[in-house]
């Protein structure tokens, strides 16, 4: 990881606040997500597996890419305590 150093004339006006230090990616997600943008949801295998098992990782990733979609536009019923709360809400 890369040293950086700050200079005092950009720090003085900041001495009695926090200071950070992020990658400008990160920081214009971060803008964006403020502005009220939002990226859409990919899940994206991290680690190395066998390559006769990529097709099914894939079809996992996949599918939890689409469940984590639908759970932010909202397409997902709450739980149910009983059967009769569960019949109420379909009937509703």
């Amino acid at each position: 990881m890369p040293t950086i150093t700050i200079p005092k004339k950009l720090t003085k006006p900041l001495l009695t606040k926090d200071i950070a230090v992020i990658p400008r990616k990160e920081y214009e997600a971060l803008v964006r997500a403020k502005n009220g943008a939002r990226e859409p949801i990919t899940v994206k295998r991290t680690m190395k597996v066998p390559k006769k098992y990529e097709k099914f990782y894939d079809e996992v990733d996949r599918q939890l890419t689409e469940a984590l979609q639908e759970m932010e536009e909202g397409k997902v019923s709450r739980t149910f305590d009983s059967v009769e709360e569960l019949i109420a809400s379909l009937e509703s």
